[in-house]
């Protein structure tokens, strides 16, 4: 089995990539919506597959996987990939989950990270209608991520949230502010946090998306403030998202501050930049 061609159409915004071969079948991979730029950079690498075997994954890999990097570029490759799994489970005759190890579950729990809907606000009662409305849907999440600070319009909406650069219509997903943050921004998130809880209980759990932006002691003080409050997790608080570095030192030091799980991985490019969060046990979860 050969390649014969790789193509990338955006449908929805989601930029759909298809790898075609000379005996009919072909692989799909897919790259979240945010990035329908990426239709060229996937397109790249046309000449690199073209003639090899599909099912030879690693083989194929070895030719552009050093041609990816950190959020968002990483994603054309590993779209790419995604493709090449496709089609070596369809030349199987099997899920191309059984090629990697075969499934340890048949169902999981799901938390809500996506669907959402306009919050009116980021006052507190803002949040805890939000959270109330989540609760509601059909899905029965177990959890909900909100986003908080720099991840979020507060750093906008609420004056003097923070000291430092603030990024005026940059355009961007994930543009990057960071700065010192205010005791009047302190004790806005919390009081946030407060009231989401408050309507949550016990019955949903609640994680924060919180950056990145955070200096080092903002973020050890925050995450013990909210200890008392069970949290699943605080996410991307130092680097993540769009930064191109992880800085797993800094990690470690608030994650070992606090009993509040510390949370990154989002933006890293393949196992290698992992292997220093887990081997110092720099952060509680990792989120890849």
């Amino acid at each position: 089995m050969k390649i014969t061609d790789l193509r990338c159409a955006v449908i929805g915004k989601h930029p759909i990539v298809r790898i075609v071969t000379d005996e009919g079948l072909h692989g799909l991979g897919e790259v979240e919506y945010t990035k329908p730029y990426l239709k060229p950079w996937v397109l790249h690498f046309r000449e690199a597959l073209i003639g090899e075997d599909p099912t030879d994954v690693e083989r194929v890999m070895l030719k552009i996987r050093q041609r990816g990097s950190f959020k968002p570029y990483g994603a054309a490759v590993s779209a790419i990939e995604h493709a090449l799994w496709d089609i070596a489970g369809k030349a199987a005759g099997v899920p191309a989950y059984k090629l990697l190890g075969g499934k340890v579950r048949d169902k999981v729990r799901v938390y809500n990270g996506s669907i959402r809907r306009k919050r009116t606000g980021d006052r507190p009662q803002d949040y805890a209608a939000d959270v109330k409305w989540m609760m509601e849907q059909p899905q029965n999440f177990f959890m909900i991520k909100q986003g908080i600070s720099f991840h979020s319009n507060m750093k906008d909406t609420i004056d003097g949230f923070h000291y430092g650069v603030t990024q005026n219509k940059a355009g961007y997903h994930g543009a990057m502010d960071q700065g010192v943050i205010s005791e009047r921004g302190f004790n806005h998130m919390l009081d946030c946090v407060i009231a989401m809880k408050e309507v949550l209980g016990d019955k949903v759990s609640l994680a924060l998306d919180c950056g990145p932006g955070w200096m080092l002691p903002d973020a050890i003080k925050f995450a013990r403030a909210v200890e008392k409050y069970n949290l699943m997790w605080l996410e991307d608080m130092l680097t993540g998202d769009y930064v191109p570095w992880v800085n797993p030192q800094a990690y470690r030091e608030l994650t070992t501050s606090t009993s509040t799980p510390i949370h990154t991985g989002e933006q890293i490019y393949l196992r290698h930049n992992f292997k220093e969060l887990i081997e110092t046990q720099a952060v509680r979860v990792i989120g890849p």
